[in-house]
């Protein structure tokens, strides 16, 4: 099995199951588009995830990770303005 979605910027590849010609686990894997460019997520962000714990502890930790970031660049632009 293989679906793909996107939503904005951002969106997920479901791989594996009986119907592969090498049948595995299904996996979730985050992606981003690689440039605007881009109509859907084609770069890979995460490795594998094989389990709703899995992929709530990435998205939990992207999302404290972006808001790292967020600050940090918010201070910066602040910083160079003033």
């Amino acid at each position: 099995m293989r679906f793909e979605e996107t939503k904005g910027h951002f969106g997920f590849h479901l791989k594996g199951g009986r119907d592969e010609p090498h049948p595995c686990d299904l996996a979730v894997q985050f992606y981003v588009r690689s440039s605007a460019l881009s109509r859907q997520a084609d770069l890979a962000i995460s490795p594998a995830l094989w389990s709703a714990a899995e992929i709530d502890r990435f998205i939990d930790e992207a999302i404290a990770d972006l808001q790292a970031v967020r600050m940090d660049a918010k201070g910066m632009l602040g910083g160079a303005q003033g």
